[in-house]
């Protein structure tokens, strides 16, 4: 597929942080008056792409196209459904892209934010997705929130050390050599989310897709209370939790 102009990755940028989305099926309408139809047939008014063609012309990668959703931080949006990105680790985020443009995620047709980012993933060239890897990489972590006080941190402490440290490692910053993701720097709904996805086979269940097959037998072990369990203990581990003693032997 070949990647789209400037003028379009200005488009689905602007049609996301519109919180506008993308159609899961192909069928398209016509533009109307006065507007520019994006992938997956939603319409923008075209005064609202010149502005931001406009602020845009010298950004980079990241600020033309990421910041939309993810903030200019990479802080995230709660309401967009964009997960806080900001000081994941460039290998990842480039890995990642790969599996939204091979169809390893966002293919799901109840996953609409993957279907969102796999729009987006390949919309870009490759030189645009390292120029944003890179930037993502350089903005300083926001940490995943803390748990609430009610939190089960003994299961929590006990479901990390024997479920996800081999790979995330005891400070959950993740490991390139087993492909696994920084879990800190990630928001509890997005966290939520993900670990329910792999459970439900809406993401890691590509044939091809090693590591994401492994997410999804770990969680198929995982029952919902686990997984909320799980979600507020990675916040305890952000802020200086250590799981290692709950670890068997």
């Amino acid at each position: 597929m070949k990647p789209l102009r400037f003028q379009t990755l200005l488009q689905v940028s602007l049609a996301i942080a519109l919180g506008l989305g993308f159609a899961a099926c192909s069928n398209e309408k016509e533009p109307e008056s006065g507007a520019e139809q994006v992938p997956g047939g939603v319409n923008v008014p075209r005064e609202k792409l010149d502005e931001l063609a406009a602020l845009s012309e010298t950004k980079g990668a990241y600020a033309q196209v990421c910041a939309a959703c993810h903030g200019p931080d990479g802080a995230g949006n709660e309401e967009l459904k964009a997960p806080s990105i900001a000081g994941l680790p460039a290998w990842y985020i480039k890995e990642q892209f790969a599996k939204f443009r091979e169809g390893k995620r966002g293919a799901h047709q109840d996953d609409a934010p993957g279907q969102q980012m796999r729009a987006i993933a390949l919309s870009l060239t490759e030189a645009q997705i390292e120029e944003a890897a890179e930037a993502v990489s350089k903005l300083p972590i926001v940490l995943t929130e803390l748990p609430p006080e009610e939190a089960d941190l003994e299961r929590g402490r006990y479901l990390f050390a024997n479920e996800c440290m081999e790979c995330h490692r005891y400070n959950g910053k993740g490991e390139v050599v087993f492909h696994s993701a920084q879990l800190i720097s990630l928001n509890r709904s997005y966290l939520r989310r993900q670990l329910k996805n792999f459970h439900a086979e809406k993401r890691g269940a590509a044939e091809d897709d090693i590591y994401g097959n492994k997410m999804v037998d770990v969680t198929s072990r995982l029952s919902d209370e686990d997984i909320e369990i799980l979600v507020d203990y990675i916040g305890a581990l952000a802020h200086g939790d250590d799981p290692r003693p709950a670890r068997e032997l």
